[in-house]
């Protein structure tokens, strides 16, 4: 999932799984006239992978009109700006849980803190990654089995219906 977030943003709708409002564009006008209609503030995701650089944080309309405009027209980040994701900006701290799973079972590892921003106090703008650790003490037990509950185990259960998990193979 991590290669398109258009098709992920979209897989979490279908199954009911917690994220941030967005929408997904192709069309780089009809995501401009997006941008114009809104009064909240947002984050621009280059679709696809994009070195850890995908991701636009603007403080302005102007910035977010100038981002889009680099993104989707003069091809920043390639053909992974084909198409963007806009989403509302959630404020707080973040983590990555990585899991492994079967088709059947998942296990993930502690939860990870990624410093992205390039400035001290989280400032500046994304770097693509300047270090993680492991584990991160920002999410509780109870915290942790919320996020099994209503990410992963729907997660798990939609790529099932929609047919897209490795399945278990004896050798």
């Amino acid at each position: 999932m991590e290669g398109s977030k258009t098709f992920s943003k979209d897989f979490m709708k279908r199954h009911n799984i917690p994220t941030a409002a967005y929408e997904n564009f192709g069309d780089y006008e009809q995501a401009k006239r997006y941008l114009d209609s809104i009064n909240h503030d947002i984050v621009i995701k280059a679709d696809g992978l994009a070195a850890g650089k995908g991701v636009i944080l603007p403080t302005t309309k102007a910035e977010a009109q100038t981002a889009l405009k680099e993104i989707m027209l003069q091809k920043e980040f390639g053909s992974a700006g084909e198409k963007v994701v806009i989403e509302e900006l959630l404020i707080g701290e973040e983590c990555s849980i990585l899991s492994l799973c079967d088709g059947k079972t998942i296990k993930s590892f502690p939860p990870a803190q990624d410093h992205k921003r390039i400035g001290d106090g989280d400032t500046g703008p994304n770097t693509g990654g300047m270090g993680t650790y492991c584990p991160a003490d920002v999410v509780t037990s109870s915290e942790m089995s919320e996020i099994e509950k209503t990410v992963l185990i729907p997660t798990l259960k939609g790529m099932e219906k929609e047919g897209n998990y490795m399945r278990s193979h004896s050798v």
